[in-house]
């Protein structure tokens, strides 16, 4: 018995490291992300071989994830191994919240130089949490009104600044024989951010319409009035092209096709539209010309944005070092790349990263908007972001008012707080 016990006491000192769990080293960082297309590995791998090459004896090990996987459980199942990501890619709003609420991001503030902040739009390092979690690697504009400028031309009509002006442009373009809007609203999000939008627009705190067990109220959807009127108007539908109540029925890429074939005069979507549009006209399938202008409001300067960017681990062994190579990807240099691609970034000279006119106002409008607020699906709970598409969506295709809008969205709250959630 002696024999073994001696026996495995020296196994135990000599193997002992090779036995043991592996645990973070300072000299290795760990980049987990999703940039799996081949020309964005390109931009990352001469990145961290620029990082490396500043940072002698570090070394970065990519953690290469679907995005799908990733944005659904991925991004937290990281964080319960026992080699978590030192930096991680992320979405803004309710993952960031969430990461922050269990002491998976660390406060950047007292690692940011100032020159640094200052190199960003105002609304890039903020973060409701109170805190600078989340370095910005590139931002996704949801709703921007794309329309016809040959049309609006003929007509004599301007880009509106305020809702009065837009709902006079549209009854404009009806009276002409236009389809005012073409909107594809059957998965629920097209329509559902742009209510985001507006609601953010009326009030400072919509935190509370997503809040479990908040009770809505119809004066919480004030913000809602132009959607309501637009949708009266009948903005949304003419004969022999879409039907009353049609937007649930098409699909967002429906009513892309229905734009770029010259049948509506405006089109609700984000900045990724810009592809599209780009797209046709080189093959020349686009018989006029598409500008884009900010959706108006009568009141805060807000945009609805999916903000995406780098979380750093309080947990890595080297955080200066996961600091700087948070940084370094959001340098110039990196940045620019990105851009050519069709990223936009938050930097303040993004807007000398490309010629286009359309993507150079983008830029502009990031900069200066006074506030930048996630949709529902990226900034809040997923469920109750569900919720808020589904009252939108039957708000726009039932003939809901606001006082059943806000009935029907306190019943989801209490059927979800049923389930726990």
């Amino acid at each position: 018995m002696r024999v073994w016990l001696v026996v495995t006491i020296v196994a135990a000192v000599l193997f002992a490291d090779r036995l043991a769990l592996p645990r973070p080293r300072p000299d290795v960082l760990r980049l987990a992300h999703t940039f799996t297309a081949r020309s964005e590995r390109a931009i990352l791998g001469d990145a961290i071989a620029d990082f490396e090459r500043r940072h002698p004896g570090v070394r970065v090990e990519q953690l290469v994830s679907n995005s799908e996987v990733y944005s659904t459980v991925g991004w937290r199942l990281q964080f319960q191994r026992r080699l978590q990501p030192d930096v991680a890619f992320a979405w803004d709003g309710h993952k960031v919240d969430t990461a922050v609420a269990r002491g998976w991001a660390l406060d950047l503030r007292p690692h940011l130089t100032p020159a640094f902040a200052e190199a960003f739009a105002p609304t890039a390092l903020e973060h409701r949490s109170g805190g600078v979690y989340l370095l910005p690697h590139s931002v996704d504009v949801c709703n921007l009104v794309w329309f016809n400028r040959d049309v609006f031309g003929r007509l004599g009509l301007a880009p509106p600044t305020t809702h009065t002006e837009w709902l006079t442009v549209c009854a404009t373009l009806a009276d002409a024989g236009h389809l005012p809007l073409v909107q594809g609203n059957r998965d629920l999000w097209p329509m559902g951010n742009l209510a985001a939008e507006l609601l953010a627009q009326a009030s400072a705190d919509v935190e509370r319409l997503y809040r479990p067990g908040a009770a809505v109220a119809s004066a919480d959807l004030a913000g809602l009035g132009p959607l309501l009127r637009l949708r009266d108007l009948g903005a949304f539908h003419r004969a022999g092209v879409v039907d009353a109540g049609g937007l649930g029925g098409l699909s967002d890429t429906d009513a892309k096709v229905l734009f770029l074939g010259g049948k509506a005069a405006q089109h609700v979507v984000g900045s990724w539209f810009l592809a599209d549009v780009d797209d046709a006209a080189s093959k020349g399938e686009l018989g006029f010309e598409v500008d884009l202008f900010p959706v108006p409001t009568d009141g805060r300067d807000v945009t609805a944005a999916v903000k995406t960017g780098f979380l750093v681990n309080p947990a890595s062994a080297n955080v200066p070092a996961s600091v700087a190579l948070a940084q370094h990807l959001l340098s110039r240099e990196v940045q620019a790349r990105f851009a050519a691609l069709g990223a936009l970034s938050l930097r303040r000279d993004a807007v000398e990263f490309t010629q286009d006119p359309r993507a150079r106002r983008l830029l502009e409008r990031l900069a200066t908007t006074d506030a930048l607020v996630p949709p529902p699906d990226t900034g809040h709970a997923p469920e109750q972001a569900a919720l808020a598409y589904r009252v939108v969506g039957r708000l726009l295709t039932q003939g809901h008012d606001l006082e059943a809008a806000a009935a029907a969205w306190t019943r989801g709250k209490r059927e979800l707080a049923r389930k726990g959630r």
